[in-house]
């Protein structure tokens, strides 16, 4: 995630016994905006991030969120490896404020709810 687990998330994990270990170097969490990117660029982008966690294997459990080909990509290999995969559930509450020049600024507020298995189809 590119965001700080909230409390509420850190609870939910460490109630079904789980400790939470967070990226680091948020800078691998960037992708850049090029339309060229290929398949191993993300597949080597999400080693970097496991291995920047110390590595994922059977009995882990992965929170992976963002954009969704590294997304995609760190779960593939977190799954590969044996982990299980999780989802975070909130629900989103968004306020719309139309502005004197004609903008509109959108706040958005997500309430953590819990955690749902991510399913291999």
């Amino acid at each position: 995630m590119q965001h700080q687990p909230t409390t509420e998330q850190i609870a939910a994990a460490r109630e079904v016994g789980r400790e939470v270990i967070e990226l680091a170097d948020k800078k691998l969490l960037a992708v850049p905006d090029d339309a060229g990117l290929t398949h191993d660029w993300f597949i080597q982008r999400a080693a970097a991030i496991l291995a920047a966690v110390g590595g994922v294997s059977t009995g882990d459990t992965v929170h992976a969120m963002g954009q969704p080909q590294l997304a995609n990509a760190v779960n593939a290999k977190a799954r590969w490896a044996g982990a299980t995969l999780v989802e975070s559930v909130t629900v989103r509450e968004s306020v719309d404020e139309p502005q004197p020049d004609g903008t509109v600024k959108k706040t958005a507020v997500f309430r953590f709810r819990g955690f749902r298995s991510v399913y291999e189809f």
